[in-house]
């Protein structure tokens, strides 16, 4: 499978209070950041850095002062960090503002920040956000239990989790690029659920889901006793006597008793019927929970479809695996204002030669590691 496994990761439901605080936004310093790769800023012959304009910020107006002037020193840095060499060649006039939020309903520490740069001219957009990875996820229901899935990741490159779109048919396209930058030695914000784990809580949804059929059925169609059924078919047979006789009457009676079925053999063929496609989903199951070896057991679960609609793993076909947050990452003692994750987002038009430019330079040159060493500060 040509995806990495390693990771994490909903539709990002946050309602704040905006408020255009101007007396908070003007105060932000851009701080000086060398360059995103110094390896090839040194092979890049010297370009003056072109004028990046600062529009209004958006700000939750429940954060204190306080804790506002801190992240608006990480942000500096951020736009320190693309201006430093990230994309140093070339004439661009972008602009950008810091987005300051508290996010409640997600994943993570509850203040929410970064930056959003837009390059009009070349119809992109590029954001770098702290402590919120929601774009990345979404979720699945499984026995009732409502999972995170993540997207997942298509390599690692520069000490961080890398996602792009497929490229399909239409290559002009509008693509998406972005890097999740997490405290690196292998510990991440979200801990992959297992094929195993998912199996045994798919299946056991699934065998609820038929034994739920065949209650109900039992419910319908109760059996009554040996006796009242073979009277029932008794007077069947009595009746047809009264109303037919001859070869018309052993007709009708043989169709009769060839479909005469008790009260049990109704009832059976009814949930053999309604419950097959929960039966083979469940041989299935069963089958991969024996045959598969202990380290395929162990892999991450790619599924994106209900336990009902289950064929199999979905690693190369989708693009998310299921996930449970990991509370020990966030759990660390720092304060909410400090950046524990960052998720970069690059939004842009391949069609357009400037565009693709600016791409080029920032896939070159993004160096996950200079923000990595921001985490925690």
């Amino acid at each position: 499978m040509k995806h990495f496994y390693g990771l994490l990761l909903l539709t990002f439901i946050v309602v704040p209070v905006v408020s255009h605080a101007q007396d908070l936004t003007d105060n932000i310093t851009v701080r000086p950041f060398i360059g995103c790769n110094p390896r090839l800023d040194t092979e890049t012959p010297a370009v003056k850095a072109p004028e990046w304009s600062k529009e209004e910020d958006l700000v939750d107006a429940a954060i204190s002062k306080t804790k506002l002037a801190r992240m608006k020193e990480v942000t500096g840095t951020l736009v320190g960090f693309l201006k430093g060499g990230c994309f140093s060649a070339g004439v661009y006039s972008p602009t950008w503002h810091g987005e300051y939020f508290s996010g409640r309903n997600s994943p993570g520490p509850d203040l929410k920040f970064g930056m959003t740069c837009h390059f009009a001219e070349q119809n992109a957009d590029l954001s770098i956000t702290a402590n919120d990875m929601q774009p990345l996820l979404d979720q699945l229901v499984v026995n009732g239990q409502h999972y995170m899935t993540i997207r997942v990741a298509s390599a690692v490159k520069s000490e961080a989790l890398y996602y792009t779109d497929a490229v399909g048919a239409d290559a002009t396209a509008a693509q998406t690029k972005m890097w999740l930058i997490t405290a690196g030695n292998g510990h991440l914000p979200f801990i992959p659920i297992t094929r195993k784990e998912y199996l045994l809580e798919a299946k056991a949804e699934v065998t609820a889901m038929a034994n739920s059929i065949r209650d109900g059925w039992k419910l319908k169609i109760p059996s009554r006793t040996a006796a009242a059924q073979d009277a029932e078919k008794k007077a069947a047979i009595e009746q047809l006597k009264a109303m037919y006789s001859g070869t018309d009457l052993e007709v009708r009676a043989r169709i009769y008793l060839r479909n005469y079925k008790t009260d049990e053999q109704y009832r059976k063929e009814n949930i053999d019927n309604e419950t097959a496609g929960l039966k083979g989903t469940l041989h299935l199951m069963d089958s991969l929970l024996v045959h598969l070896p202990a380290a395929e057991l162990a892999k991450p679960a790619v599924v994106s479809v209900a336990s009902t609609e289950f064929h199999g793993f979905e690693d190369g076909q989708t693009n998310y695996m299921l996930i449970r947050m990991n509370a020990a990452y966030f759990n660390n003692g720092l304060s909410e204002e400090k950046p524990q994750l960052f998720l970069v987002t690059w939004h842009y038009d391949p069609s357009n030669a400037a565009t693709a430019e600016l791409d080029r330079q920032l896939t070159e040159r993004f160096d996950g590691q200079k923000l990595q060493e921001m985490l925690g500060k």
